[in-house]
């Protein structure tokens, strides 16, 4: 009887892990009867790491509770800087044809009371969400911007992204 070297034994149990993982996220998926208040209470501050983790991670593989859930993903997505590129990306996965009409008005409260620092984490969401014309806005908005810094921002949009 051969054994298994010890890696293969590591990679089968990783692979046996994945697979329970994806039962695991089908069983939340379809069994819970709150899915949204259970997400939204993984996505709060005070949660910790790994509740927000998987929270950004399911909301990747299952969209359909991302909506709803836009107000917290959008705070993440610009006042976090650890969640800031897992939040984007759920909130990238919009559909297109609802995503710029959803968070424009968030985008555009944020953009009114924008403190300097949140310049660049708003182009990076306007950016990674196609969002051309909030990038519009806020080029428009920070272009006299007392700081320099918000003005590098707009400089740096406008050389790479003016076309768009």
């Amino acid at each position: 009887m051969s054994t298994k070297p010890p890696d293969q034994e590591l990679w089968d149990s990783f692979v046996e892990a994945k697979r329970e993982l994806h039962r695991r996220q089908a069983d939340f998926y379809q069994q819970a009867s709150d899915r949204q208040a259970v997400l939204r209470a993984a996505l709060a501050p005070e949660r910790g790491a790994w509740q927000q983790g998987t929270a950004f991670d399911y909301l990747n593989a299952f969209h359909y509770d991302v909506i709803p859930l836009l107000p917290e993903l959008f705070r993440w997505a610009v006042k976090s800087e650890r969640w800031a590129g897992p939040a984007r990306e759920v909130i990238a996965g919009i559909p297109s044809d609802q995503r710029i009409p959803l968070l424009e008005p968030l985008f555009l409260d944020q953009l009114a009371a924008a403190e300097d620092d949140d310049y660049p984490n708003l182009a990076s969401l306007a950016v990674r969400c196609e969002a051309w014309p909030l990038l519009k806005r806020l080029v428009q908005q920070a272009g006299n911007h007392a700081n320099p810094d918000v003005r590098e921002v707009v400089d740096h949009c406008n050389q790479t992204y003016s076309p768009m």
